[in-house]
């Protein structure tokens, strides 16, 4: 489904079952993302409260404490610097505590989780990918415990015993790690490159990131499979147990609701209709992405990107043009490196 009408209604319909992440079950399966039903409902309240507005404002203050930090370790490439700053924010989020010189150490085993989390697009051999993935989470266990204090995903598993059990606990860890870090640090690379060629004034990052959101969501498509007959409103139909895969970057680019230059950069444009700035993104429906609000922000909190983004402009954020960047082996259009240049700090 490629067009953004057919996509965000099937998107909202429950009479669509969540059939996406098949390969990569063995780190992410029955976590909140791939459930259907009341049990998804369920999940959902109670891991609302790490995305309260407090908590929204918690996470701003993380961010504002390790910036810097992150920016001198991590100075000469982007990919590297947003996944410290957002893995800072995801330990804080799931209980991992103060990370300090540890970073590294965690930094590293990312890579190979969060390549076998999206094993699905990868380019590499997947069996491959998902066993380095398994060795790398298992690591992460042996090295990383969870501290149950605090207003944390640690805390809430753990006052709710019968809704994780420990192998179930281990996959919304990673899961929350890799959505906070990957899809975080992508889209900044993607911002600061789109920057790059059209510059804008602070007053319209907001703009900036909403349109870069809608260019480059970050998964190729959502798979969804028809729980009985369903006649979408433009008359397609769609048998029962069909399985149909909704084109995020086609969607995000249709014409009818986004314009005739839906393809190209264009911050603040009009979107027709009920879209969303940033399109199908964050997804639609009952698996609207719960950390929307972290990235986007609220009328009371901005959002996290908007805070890094102006600290780096004002370090003079730039592509090195000495050094190109390299994209991921996957199908999904993210980076592996991104040189940057920054005035010392």
């Amino acid at each position: 489904m490629s067009s953004w009408a057919e996509a965000d209604e099937i998107l909202t319909s429950r009479l669509f079952a969540q059939e996406s992440k098949h390969e990569s079950a063995p780190l992410v399966g029955g976590t909140v993302l791939v459930m259907d039903g009341p049990a998804h409902l369920r999940r959902r309240r109670l891991l609302a409260p790490l995305m309260s507005r407090t908590a929204l404002a918690d996470h701003d203050a993380v961010v504002a404490a390790t910036l810097d930090d992150c920016v001198r370790s991590q100075a000469a490439d982007l990919v590297p610097l947003g996944r410290s700053v957002f893995l800072q924010l995801a330990a804080s989020i799931i209980g991992l505590g103060d990370l300090g010189g540890r970073t590294p150490e965690l930094l590293a085993l990312l890579g190979p989780l969060l390549e076998a989390v999206t094993v699905e697009w990868s380019t590499r051999d997947h069996a491959v990918v998902l066993a380095e993935g398994l060795a790398a989470r298992d690591r992460l266990v042996a090295g990383f415990p969870l501290s149950a204090d605090g207003s944390t995903l640690a805390a809430i598993m753990a006052a709710h015993p019968g809704e994780w059990d420990p192998e179930a606990a281990v996959r919304e860890v990673v899961l929350f790690l890799a959505a906070s870090t990957l899809n975080n640090a992508a889209l900044l690379v993607h911002v600061v490159d789109e920057l790059s060629r059209c510059p804008l004034p602070d007053d319209r990052l907001s703009d900036a990131l909403a349109e870069t959101l809608r260019l480059y969501p970050p998964t190729v498509a959502l798979l969804r499979r028809a729980l009985e007959d369903v006649t979408l409103r433009d008359g397609r139909l769609v048998r029962a147990g069909e399985y149909v895969a909704v084109d995020l970057h086609a969607a995000n680019r249709d014409p009818a609701v986004f314009g005739a230059d839906a393809d190209e950069f264009r911050p603040g444009r009009a979107v027709d209709g009920r879209a969303r700035p940033w399109g199908l993104t964050f997804g639609s429906g009952p698996h609207l992405c719960l950390g929307r609000a972290v990235v986007t922000g609220t009328a009371v909190t901005p959002g996290v990107h908007l805070r890094i983004l102006r600290r780096l402009r004002e370090l003079g954020v730039r592509p090195d043009p000495d050094r190109p960047p390299v994209l991921a082996p996957t199908a999904q259009r993210r980076h592996d490196s991104y040189p940057v240049l920054l005035a010392p700090t």
